[in-house]
């Protein structure tokens, strides 16, 4: 084997190595992120038209995003105002489409489901909420 044969021989083990080793820790950070617990970030906002923005998603299986109106009370009421569907793992700057343009000063609660009934689209009843009651860090004013 010529010199410069050896070296590219050397130089794809070394590359083939970097690659699987890059695969592993690829594989690792997902299997970390699956394993966290859910999660939700979302801060106050002016929305664009009828969709609201949600910043950050951690959802631990196949699910969805669902946006609440707030009652008299503060609380989230039962019929959600929107909602979109999320792969599990973690998402950035999520859109979600509202039945109507919520006005100024009106609070909303953004929470997380997990996809059980296997039917495209978010079901309430066919859906399992990930908490049993939506965390006040959910929550969120629109300006």
């Amino acid at each position: 084997m010529s010199m410069s044969a050896h070296k590219i021989k050397h130089v794809l083990s070394v590359t083939t190595a970097g690659l699987l080793g890059a695969a592993i820790m690829v594989g690792a950070a997902q299997a970390a992120v699956a394993n966290a617990p859910p999660s939700i970030l979302v801060f106050s906002q002016k929305p664009a038209g009828s969709q609201v923005s949600i910043d950050y998603v951690n959802i631990p299986a196949n699910g969805y995003v669902v946006v609440y109106a707030a009652d008299a009370n503060g609380k989230p009421t039962g019929a959600p105002l929107g909602s979109v569907a999320v792969n599990a793992g973690s998402h950035m700057d999520l859109k979600v489409a509202l039945s109507a343009a919520p006005a100024p000063g009106k609070n909303l609660w953004a929470s997380l489901y997990k996809d059980k009934d296997g039917k495209e689209g978010f079901n309430k009843q066919g859906d399992k909420a990930v908490w049993s009651q939506i965390p006040m860090q959910n929550a969120f004013t629109v300006q």
